[in-house]
């Protein structure tokens, strides 16, 4: 199950890809399937957005099946879904469908520093004792029918491919023990940054400047429900630019899994459905050879990176638009 925000001819959908590529707006297909199977008590509104989907939990990705079955029913007896009222809620792809993130505008995003053996080591630095995190902003983020941007003011720019998990429940203290039960499902992320903005003096780390620029960070191009994904230690994690492998390796590299990472962040931090976790990166990342021209991103580079049970991001790379220049801007309105 492929659960996707997506839009077409610029208004938003909620659904998923189905196995022939089809696009399904779940919201509108719920919709009608209530109102050809009434439940007491159902809410007809429960699949808006990818967020609400999460707070269903198992209850959301079974009515999904049911729909599938009730859609592949009506197909058989040939018909066109359509929602009781009037609304088309089946889409193909050649109609213009574009993919956007899979995250809510609102959700909280974190990202793991230093959480693989291999990234450790390449750069020297001792294993920490504790998950050490950051956090990104929403205006980072593109879909998978975007580009990632590169901003003139950063000179290295590089990309890191990571497994990212999206939680569906709202918790906080939550024990290590049952942390997993807060798991939606997984996604992949790419963590663009810029290495000369992230440490622009020895000993020092701006994390702000180094990762935080817009569309910096791609994620897609679905979210895989956990139950469909099972464990995931270990998956095969692989990323290409241009066609080279820069990074390969499986999820066993972590140092700290995603139920020590959840209980340690949720010891201050209240969770909520659709936040987003994005585990680490594995070594081979290119940023820590400074002087190699040739590793950094460049306008026309494409990013492949691939996950075992979760599938594969292709996203361009393309240079972000020169500034205005100065005293060219809209005076502010009065």
């Amino acid at each position: 199950m492929r659960l996707v925000h997506f839009t077409l001819a610029d208004q938003f959908h909620f659904g998923m890809i189905t196995d022939g590529g089809e696009f399904i707006d779940l919201d509108t297909a719920v919709r009608d399937y209530y109102g050809v199977n009434p439940v007491k008590g159902a809410d007809p509104s429960r699949f808006r957005d990818m967020q609400q989907f999460f707070q269903g939990g198992a209850d959301s990705v079974e009515l999904t099946k049911k729909i599938l079955e009730y859609i592949d029913r009506r197909r058989k007896m040939g018909w066109t879904p359509r929602a009781a009222t009037g609304a088309r809620y089946l889409f193909k792809p050649e109609e213009g469908v574009k993919l956007l993130a899979p995250v809510v505008r609102g959700a909280k995003i974190y990202c793991l520093a230093s959480n693989s053996k291999s990234h450790l080591a390449e750069q020297g630095k001792p294993t920490p004792t504790q998950p050490l995190a950051f956090t990104r902003f929403f205006n980072s983020l593109v879909g998978p029918s975007e580009a990632l941007a590169l901003n003139a003011a950063g000179t290295f720019p590089d990309v890191e491919l990571e497994l990212a998990a999206v939680l569906g429940r709202q918790g906080k203290h939550i024990p290590k023990e049952q942390a997993m039960e807060y798991v939606a499902g997984y996604t992949i992320s790419l963590d663009m940054g810029y290495r000369d903005l992230q440490y622009p003096s020895p000993g020092v780390v701006d994390w702000v400047m180094g990762k935080g620029f817009d569309r910096t960070m791609a994620v897609g191009p679905w979210v895989i429900p956990k139950e469909e994904v099972g464990e995931i230690y270990p998956l095969a994690m692989e990323l290409k630019v241009g066609g080279t492998t820069r990074q390969s390796g499986d999820t066993n590299d972590y140092v700290f899994r995603l139920p020590e990472v959840l209980a340690h962040l949720s010891t201050g931090i209240t969770f909520e459905p659709g936040d987003l976790v994005s585990l680490g990166t594995l070594g081979g990342s290119p940023g820590f050879e400074f002087g190699k021209e040739s590793r950094k991103l460049k306008p026309g580079d494409q990013i492949e990176a691939t996950i075992e049970k979760i599938g594969k991001l292709v996203i361009p790379v393309k240079a972000e638009a020169s500034p205005p220049p100065a005293g060219s801007g809209t005076a502010p309105a009065a």
